[in-house]
């Protein structure tokens, strides 16, 4: 049975990896990364948007069913989890796991729109148009989580994913399945898909989980960072700071980190600008951020 599961929440491209792997090295805590197909089962047909009611009883036994056995089998005490589109369905998470804590990660909603709209163009045509490592990877992991009735769903999917394919549009969907994902990027410019990307996840992740949960509710900010701000994360999840989590900061934790596409505002065109900021500038005042300077 899981009990006090970890949950990071966080737009794609915001650091929830980068703190992933900060708490992962604390070692009561089982980091298991982005098992898409394990959130979606049952409710495969649906947008990532999912509400408590999706939370059915045979649903919520497949998901803690899989969990529990991950966790036993590495022997560890405590789930930690990140998947970015769990931003989309906390009411959901939190019917499954009603004592679950959650860290969000934020970040400057245009360093994080730019690297997600860099994941859409390079990551969305097939295992053989470069990164082939990473997306066979990934395809591996999907297959291991699949469950025989979920294929109708994401065969279309695996098949686009392996086929590599020229040319600017992308063959498959990329990240958290927004409510009418595909209309947007057929209508749309891709920076402003990203940016809507980030807005959304940031926005529900935020109200509904200040509304749920609040005592079990803590963020923090990419650009924030820092070995004081793991040891409040620690704190807030009942945690020590034990020396693998201090080593593993000191050897591997990098200031600037969410900076790190800084450059490509350069590349953009100040048309693309004007539509991600039309976008995400409402979000971004509500967060306290500034636009960055190429």
């Amino acid at each position: 049975m899981i009990s006090n599961p970890v949950i990071i929440l966080g737009a794609p491209r915001a650091g929830t990896s980068v703190l992933g792997r900060l708490l992962e090295a604390h070692p009561a805590l089982v980091h298991v990364k982005e098992p898409r197909l394990v959130w979606r089962y049952g409710n495969d047909g649906l947008s990532d948007l999912l509400p408590a009611s999706a939370a059915r009883p045979e649903v919520m036994a497949h998901i803690r069913d899989y969990f529990g056995k991950t966790v036993a089998a590495a022997k560890g005490d405590r789930l930690l989890e990140k998947t970015p589109s769990n931003s989309l369905r906390v009411p959901f998470i939190d019917k499954i796991f009603p004592d679950a804590r959650y860290v969000h990660i934020t970040r400057n909603g245009f360093d994080a729109a730019i690297s997600i709209h860099w994941y859409w163009r390079n990551f969305t045509k097939g295992i053989g148009q470069g990164h082939k490592g990473s997306k066979d990877s990934i395809l591996k992991q999907r297959l291991k989580q699949m469950k025989p009735r979920q294929l109708p769903y994401y065969a279309l999917e695996f098949i686009s994913r392996v086929i590599p394919r020229s040319g600017d549009s992308p063959r498959t969907l990329w990240g958290p399945r927004l409510p009418g994902l595909r209309q947007m990027v057929n209508e749309m410019d891709l920076i402003e898909v990203a940016g809507m990307q980030w807005r959304t996840c940031v926005e529900r992740a935020r109200i509904d989980a200040r509304a749920i949960a609040p005592d079990r509710y803590h963020e923090v900010r990419l650009e924030d960072l820092s070995e004081q701000k793991m040891i409040d994360v620690l704190g807030f999840l009942g945690l020590d700071y034990t020396a693998e989590v201090r080593t593993y900061f000191a050897e591997e934790f990098k200031p600037g980190m969410a900076e790190s596409r800084r450059d490509a505002l350069s590349g953009m065109t100040e048309e693309q600008l004007h539509k991600l900021r039309r976008v995400i500038a409402p979000t971004m005042d509500w967060l306290g951020y500034e636009e960055p300077t190429a």
